[in-house]
């Protein structure tokens, strides 16, 4: 039993390392991008699929100087830098463009929520934070949150 608990225990501490890990990674990206300009971020959850968090340095008309992009199923991915959209607008972006450039259907889905936030963020409006997959069936299982 001691044995089960030390094991667990271990596991526990080892994802919230790699969670730490993951943070400043994405910290890193984060503050040089803030540095020179404005972000528009975009997140696509998954628990079966991958996940994706796509994060943009964008001028005031949605021009993008420069990326980042984390995807994947674990802990274990980092945020890296990809140039494939550096030049295009953000604005222009929708899921046949998307599809021809090969992007897959999670990264696809996180550069139209970046788009979104973006366009809101202009309008002044609000930015919903969406629950993630994990939180919907908690909250359905135990009729919390709506």
């Amino acid at each position: 039993m001691l044995w089960l608990m030390i094991i667990i225990f271990s596991m526990f501490m080892l994802q919230y390392l790699l969670t730490f890990l993951q943070m400043k990674s994405f910290r890193k990206y984060f503050s040089k991008f803030i540095k020179q300009g404005k972000v528009a971020i975009g997140i696509k959850k998954g628990i079966f699929f991958e996940g994706c968090i796509v994060m943009f340095l964008i001028d005031d008309y949605g021009n993008i100087k420069n990326a980042s992009m984390i995807s994947g199923f674990t802990v274990f991915s980092r945020f890296k830098e990809f140039n494939k959209l550096n030049n295009y607008n953000l604005l222009e972006f929708d899921e046949e463009i998307l599809k021809l450039l090969k992007f897959s259907r999670s990264k696809t889905k996180a550069i139209l929520n970046a788009k979104e936030n973006f366009i809101k963020v202009k309008n002044g409006e609000e930015i919903e934070l969406k629950k993630s997959p994990f939180q919907q069936i908690t909250s359905k299982i135990f009729n919390i949150g709506g």
